[in-house]
Order: structure tokens, then sequence, then C-alpha cells
């Protein structure tokens, strides 16, 4: 079961915009393997004209972390936010 998070999170990434670490919650996390970018697409076809999202494009990243003090792997998605400040969005199963 995917839980919904929604926090801010900072994020070290590289010249190419790939994340590498992630700092959340006061602990610091490496990104293992390939992180998967992707793009979020609201359901703009169901919003009336005066209630339309603000973004209907949102880039994203799929990423499995590890904390550096060897504890629990996480699957997470990621929401680029711009600069060092992204948003951890959900954690997957």
């Amino acid at each position: 079961m995917d839980e919904q998070v929604a926090e801010v999170v900072a994020v070290q990434a590289n010249s190419f915009g790939v994340p590498l670490c992630v700092n959340w919650r006061g602990q610091n996390y490496r990104v293992l393997g390939n992180p998967t970018p992707w793009i979020d697409r609201a359901p703009w076809w169901s919003w009336s004209a005066d209630h339309l999202p603000r973004v209907v494009e949102q880039a994203m990243w799929s990423v499995t972390l590890a904390p550096l003090d060897h504890g629990e792997i996480i699957q997470a998605e990621l929401s680029v936010t711009g600069g060092d400040w992204w948003q951890l969005e959900r954690l997957r199963d």
C-alpha cells in the first residue's frame, strides 16, 4: 500500500538534474541504482474552466533510498520543485 507523504525534502542532484542524495526528517539517504524520471499529469479534463490546476505537468522521479546509517531501504517518488528543495510525494511498498 502506498503512503502519501507530501513533505519538503532537501535534494542534491547532479548537473543533469538526477537526484543523488536526499535529506528527509533529518536523515540522509543516498539514491541507489538508476532513478527513473517521469511526468505526472493532472486530470485537467475533469476540471472546470474556473478551477484549472496550477500545474498540469509535474516532473517526478521514482527512487530507491538507502539511509547512510544502514537502516531500511525506501521506495519513493519525488516531485521536482526547483533548486535544492523538492517534495517527497509518496512512499511505495
